[in-house]
């Protein structure tokens, strides 16, 4: 498990990357996604000194299963892990049914569903675990429900933007004009490091920023 700041953690990678912030003790551990292995979270955790039966919370940032396969083996493992999307992502995440639009097809996963804790429902909403407040940012495009997750943590502005690069299909319900206007909205927060789903993490500000621009530059409608 690789130190992104004192209490901010790269996971590892099970077809996207899984992030952890530490809020002991207490909220215990919060996941950014979960991938699609549970016992990769598991191990990768445990090598590290940490309990992954301390994990309390996972925010999804959209209902694709690279990010969200992992959900319900990590719910029966740990029953008192909650779970959060945006509204608009929602019914994919809570219902079988809509293996085209999570790409489960892609993979020949078979999708169990898991029940959300709390629909994200405004433009900015805040999830207050620990000492610390995550800001829930609606960035529709790859997504109508994508979100980002915006944090100051350990004297540090870190963005979760998990997949800000898209891509962006039909069967997802992309939109290009409304991805230009959700990126345009992360170019106007101070962000020291952008933690990626599938390209890595970037800082400082300037790496961040030229990372969005060229993904902006790349994605026009």
């Amino acid at each position: 498990m690789k130190q992104v700041t004192d209490h901010v953690y790269h996971v590892g990678d099970s077809g996207c990357s899984v992030f952890l912030i530490d809020t002991h003790p207490e909220d215990g551990l919060i996941l950014i996604d979960c991938g699609m292995s549970l016992e990769m979270i598991k191990k990768s955790i445990t090598k590290s000194g940490l309990n992954p039966r301390d994990i309390q919370h996972c925010i999804l940032t959209h209902f694709h299963i690279d990010h969200i396969g992992a959900c319900h083996d990590l719910k029966m493992y740990n029953q008192n892990v909650k779970f959060y999307a945006h509204e608009l992502d929602a019914k994919a995440i809570e219902e079988k049914g809509h293996d085209q639009k999570t790409a489960a097809s892609w993979y020949s996963v078979d999708y169990i569903p898991v029940s959300l804790e709390k629909k994200i429902t405004q433009e900015k909403e805040i999830l207050h675990f620990g000492n610390y407040d995550f800001q829930c940012i609606h960035t529709p495009g790859h997504t109508p429900g994508s979100i980002c997750v915006y944090i100051e943590i350990d004297n540090k502005n870190i963005l979760f933007g998990q997949d800000i690069h898209g891509p962006f299909y039909p069967a997802f319900g992309s939109s290009l004009e409304d991805y230009q206007k959700s990126m345009n909205k992360l170019l106007g927060l101070e962000i020291d490091i952008l933690c990626e789903g599938h390209f890595g993490i970037f800082r400082p500000s300037e790496e961040v920023y030229k990372y969005i621009k060229r993904h902006m530059n790349l994605n026009k409608p």
